[in-house]
């Protein structure tokens, strides 16, 4: 892999632009290193039980819109309620965040297994035993953000 550093005193903050004829295992683990250096966001709050929760992006497997509410799921597919839009809660999270739907965000660290499902969409099932479905809108973004 060849590397190119372009230093610039006018640009204000730092870009990471990956050039590749296809996703690989190689750059796959390279965007997780540049995600972890630096996290859109550290921390999220969601209530439960009338309690406050402060949730780590790391911890959450799916985030959906139910009704009127933006729930989401963490590892132990406990629901918390978060006070914020779905498209909000999408711009806080990293790369390892990815649209699914008009209505859900999910964890790809976190994806247990995807099966075929009607009309061209993908029933999506993540290692909490949450289920989902992936759109023909967002299924091209999410293959291409897993390689395939």
């Amino acid at each position: 892999m060849r590397v190119e550093i372009k230093i610039d005193p006018t640009i204000e903050d730092s870009v990471a632009v990956i050039h590749a004829p296809k996703m690989t295992p190689e750059i796959i683990a390279l965007v997780e290193t540049l995600e972890q250096a630096d996290e859109k966001c550290s921390l999220l709050f969601a209530k439960s039980d009338n309690k406050l929760f402060v949730i780590e992006p790391e911890q959450i497997d799916i985030i959906r819109i139910e009704g009127n509410d933006t729930k989401l799921y963490n590892r132990k597919a406990q629901e918390y309620i978060v006070a914020k839009s779905l498209r909000e809660v999408g711009e806080l999270l990293g790369l390892a965040f990815v649209r699914i739907s008009k209505s859900a965000i999910v964890n790809i660290k976190r994806v247990d297994y995807l099966a075929p499902s009607f009309n061209s969409t993908m029933k999506i099932v993540m290692k909490n035993g949450v289920s989902d479905y992936i759109t023909r809108n967002h299924l091209g973004d999410f293959k291409n953000r897993l390689g395939l």
